[in-house]
């Protein structure tokens, strides 16, 4: 009988799941996650589902796929093994959001910070529905050319988003 009830309950955790409420397996389409822990690793374990309102929120899923081929400066991050689907990510960033960036862009982790000594950069800007670099000024350059140069533009293709970024 103890069998056949444990069975049963394993049964029915793999059927439903039994993933925490901030497991990033739950993510969906505008979920917004936390980066935790150091290094530059982006893997599913790493990071935690958060609300999109709260500081920690350092990046929105846009994607939820097998491949990111098509997302320019999108993060990736690899799911599942057994599934091996994608959160393809964005920053989560409004005008005057900073951010610390481990590494270099984009492998390595970002977290939202006060801005002053622990920023990496502050968003100066934000053209949702453009994916254009020249709408941070015309001598900024794009930030995949020029990862380690301020003022810069993060300019994501799919869905057309750039973001300005300059000195905290």
């Amino acid at each position: 009988m103890i069998r056949l009830t444990v069975g049963l309950a394993c049964a029915l955790l793999m059927v439903t799941g039994c993933a925490a409420p901030d497991d990033p397996s739950r993510a969906e389409l505008g979920s917004c996650l936390e980066a935790r822990g150091k290094g530059g690793k982006t893997v599913l374990e790493d990071f935690r589902l958060v609300p999109c309102t709260t500081p920690q929120a350092a990046y929105k899923v846009i994607k939820k796929a097998g491949s990111c081929d098509d997302i320019t400066n999108g993060y990736v991050l690899v799911g599942s093994r057994r599934s091996r689907s994608r959160l393809c990510l964005t920053l989560n960033a409004k005008q005057g959001d900073c951010f610390y960036q481990e590494i270099g862009f984009p492998t390595g982790k970002v977290s939202k910070v006060a801005c002053g000594a622990a920023a990496t950069y502050r968003v100066t800007k934000v053209a949702d529905g453009a994916a254009d670099a020249s709408v941070c000024g015309d001598d900024v350059p794009n930030w995949t050319k020029t990862p380690d140069v301020l003022p810069r533009a993060i300019v994501y293709r799919t869905p057309p988003l750039t973001l300005c970024a300059d000195r905290p």
